[in-house]
């Protein structure tokens, strides 16, 4: 590592952020600090964070997402997200974020009812198609207060995440 390049950096870093909201700075930092973990753990072939018991498709789990670029989905404020798993391969992980609101004006947006254990008692969860996203098991963590770490979405609601993916990518 070269010292100099590193002080470089982080001064051009830290000039950038400083004409920003302080609030958001931070949490930027922090999750430049957490994915710098990410890539050291991966790096040196570390284990994963506790994972929920058994990952399989059709499974709800939280996902660190990270801050990301303009309208793509971002945990600022959430610290990650609920997410669907449609597809597992190796250490990678393929899902659909979830979200509590309606995202007008989305085609990409489903409704796919109420998840029971995951909101409160009527609220509706909707399929976020446009921020479908490969990522490591790395960012998977355990659900605080469920059973396994995750919940398991029931049958009919999967439909409607298969009928939503199968609209979504009609060409």
């Amino acid at each position: 590592m070269d010292p100099h390049k590193t002080h470089e950096v982080l001064k051009r870093i830290e000039k950038k952020l400083s004409k920003q909201d302080s609030e958001l700075s931070n949490e930027y930092i922090d999750w430049l600090d957490r994915k710098t973990d990410f890539f050291i753990e991966s790096l040196e072939k570390q284990g994963y964070q506790t994972q929920p018991d058994d990952l399989s498709i059709g499974d709800v789990v939280w996902v660190e997402f990270g801050i990301n670029v303009g309208t793509e989905l971002s945990d600022y404020k959430t610290k990650g997200h609920y997410a669907v798993v449609i597809a597992l391969d190796l250490g990678n992980v393929i899902v659909i974020p979830l979200s509590s609101r309606e995202g007008l004006h989305s085609a990409l947006t489903f409704d796919i009812g109420v998840i029971h254990g995951l909101n409160k008692e009527h609220q509706h969860s909707y399929l976020k198609v446009d921020a479908i996203r490969s990522i490591s098991k790395r960012r998977i963590g355990r659900m605080q207060g469920k059973q396994g770490g995750k919940l398991h979405l029931e049958p009919e609601i999967f439909e409607k995440v298969k009928k939503a993916m199968r609209l979504a990518f009609s060409l």
